[in-house]
């Protein structure tokens, strides 16, 4: 499930005809990636207000250095539907799913369960909710009813892992996009380090990205005064895991 606070208004650069636009992705080429919004170019990709919207130039990214025209993508925790914008306009098929769906394109179903036989996707992306931060449904499957603090969110998220596993073709590629966890007064959740472990027992690692999380938060003067004051880190980054199906 996509992750990004509601109402983030995306930055736009001047076109040639001094009509405002969302800037045009560029592959990356270091481990580090960072750009102004959730969207790209004229059009959209998902929706910028869903509260866990993923960015699309990372999936755009994505799939411009592992799948080829035609290739079919999945996103078990597909949120607003950025997976199957992006997809469509780079010439993949896509299937996305979700617990909750958000349109009417996007399939019920549980990501630890997915109606979708062995061996038969290109690539499959995974943003799944990174512990109890955000509430997405009221269905009792949802992972985001789960808290990283204790053992159910790992032990449901590595039933998630399996299952891409199961339906990635070998010698393929997929990506898991996640945060760490913490709220004041309350332990420190590793999410990524934990999340990579349960990877690395299906899948060979490609890389590992840190994107630059830009959210309402970060760009809220009280919330960096109370992290000094309290000594603690607000979330600057998420990870990238790039993995390999042998």
């Amino acid at each position: 499930m996509e992750k990004s606070p509601r109402g983030r208004k995306p930055s736009r650069t001047r076109g040639t005809h001094g009509v405002y636009r969302k800037p045009n992705p560029k592959v990356q080429t270091t481990t580090l990636w960072d750009f102004p919004s959730q969207q790209y170019g004229a059009g959209g990709q998902g929706d910028q207000d869903y509260r866990g919207a993923t960015p699309a130039y990372v999936i755009w990214n994505l799939l411009q250095r592992y799948t080829n025209p035609g290739d079919l993508v999945v996103d078990p925790m597909c949120g607003s539907g950025t997976t199957l914008d992006v997809a469509a306009e780079l010439g993949r098929r896509a299937l996305g799913f979700d617990v909750a769906p958000y349109r009417e394109d996007i399939q019920p179903a549980d990501a630890r369960k997915l109606p979708v036989r062995n061996d038969q996707v290109d690539f499959v992306f995974i943003d799944p909710p990174y512990s109890t931060h955000i509430e997405y449904s009221d269905d009792p499957r949802c992972i985001g009813k789960l808290d990283a603090a204790g053992p159910e969110y790992y032990a449901a998220m590595a039933v998630v892992i399996k299952e891409a596993a199961r339906i990635l073709k070998p010698n393929r590629y997929m990506a898991l996009y996640c945060s760490d966890s913490y709220r004041k007064g309350k332990p420190f959740c590793p999410i990524g380090f934990e999340l990579f472990g349960l990877l690395r027992e299906r899948f060979e690692p490609v890389d590992i990205v840190a994107v630059t999380r830009r959210n309402r938060t970060l760009m809220r003067r009280h919330y960096h005064t109370e992290a000094e004051k309290g000594n603690y880190f607000l979330r600057g980054f998420n990870y990238l895991f790039i993995m390999h199906k042998p």
